[in-house]
């Protein structure tokens, strides 16, 4: 399987550009969840209760121009 040292290194070294390759998309995605805000799957019950609010006129949405 294995017939020579090169074999072995070449593995190590794979395997650590792919584990590299892992934690930079993961530090990305965290990075842009921190700068934009963006809503996660815990946020899901205050959009809903906020669309219900919408939908019986409790909350108008806004409709203005451009958000500053």
């Amino acid at each position: 399987m294995l017939e020579t040292s090169g074999d072995i290194v070449s593995i190590g070294l794979g395997a650590l550009a792919v584990g590299y390759i892992v934690y930079e998309i993961d530090r990305r995605q965290r990075r842009l969840h921190e700068i934009w805000g963006v809503l996660g799957a815990h946020d899901e019950a205050r959009t809903a209760l906020l669309e219900k609010m919408v939908e019986t006129g409790e909350l108008q949405p806004y409709t203005g121009g451009a958000l500053p």
